[in-house]
């Protein structure tokens, strides 16, 4: 599992997207990307603003399944 966010000293993450743009706009823990034991990945919305996935909104609390070549956008 992946954990996709805004690291602080309390927090640590695998993949800061802090560094990409503007913080306050990504949770801590804006999402986690996981693979399942069939070799599906999905992607949860941990946050409380949409991520999107190929243009399709994932909204907070959802998850979607990644597709090859998918597209991910915070």
């Amino acid at each position: 599992q992946i954990t996709l966010g805004r690291a602080t000293k309390d927090n640590q993450i695998d993949v800061d997207l802090a560094l990409e743009g503007p913080a306050w706009k990504i949770s801590r823990k804006q999402g986690v990307i996981k693979l399942k034991n069939n070799g599906d990945f999905f992607i949860a919305n941990e946050g409380r603003r949409p991520i999107y996935i190929d243009g399709r909104p994932v909204l907070g609390g959802s998850k979607w399944k990644l597709n090859n070549n998918s597209v991910v956008e915070v």
